[in-house]
């Protein structure tokens, strides 16, 4: 009887060791974004607005390109990467949000992206002004894009 008693406490915690272990072993910490910043969880990532024009646009954790963009104007695609590392200046790289100051010809933008599901909120302010674009998340390759020759 005693033996029968310690075999099943020794089976019920061989079973409770083997859930911990594969409990454990399945959580990763790859699943866990929040100790990303920004740049480092959407690096690469692509996104395309087409409310006047098709704009595509891809975010790097790259301050030298921090923002590429192609626009489609006919067959072909203006690129540019917006932002120079000489007038940017990051002033917050969180898990949920980039906000930036950029200076062009005295000029100076506030921008603040963020992420909501598949879509991303650009808000631009300019002095009083204010402009929000949206863009929806893509797959599309545009390092396959046929650029237009100036």
């Amino acid at each position: 009887m005693e033996t029968k008693i310690l075999k099943h406490r020794f089976l019920y915690f061989f079973i409770l060791l083997s859930l911990t272990v594969f409990y454990n072993s399945c959580s990763s910490d790859d699943d866990d974004d929040s100790s990303l910043t920004f740049l480092e969880k959407y690096d690469g990532t692509k996104w395309v607005n087409t409310d006047e024009f098709t704009i595509y646009i891809r975010l790097n954790n790259n301050t030298n390109k921090l923002v590429e963009q192609w626009v489609l104007f006919g067959e072909c695609y203006f690129y540019n990467y917006d932002f120079e590392s000489d007038n940017l200046e990051i002033i917050e790289n969180s898990d949920n949000s980039l906000i930036f100051k950029y200076t062009d010809e005295g000029e100076t933008e506030t921008v603040t992206v963020t992420v909501q599901g598949e879509i991303l909120k650009v808000v631009i302010q300019e002095g009083d002004e204010e402009e929000i674009i949206y863009f929806d998340k893509t797959s599309v390759n545009v390092d396959d894009f046929e650029i237009c020759i100036d």
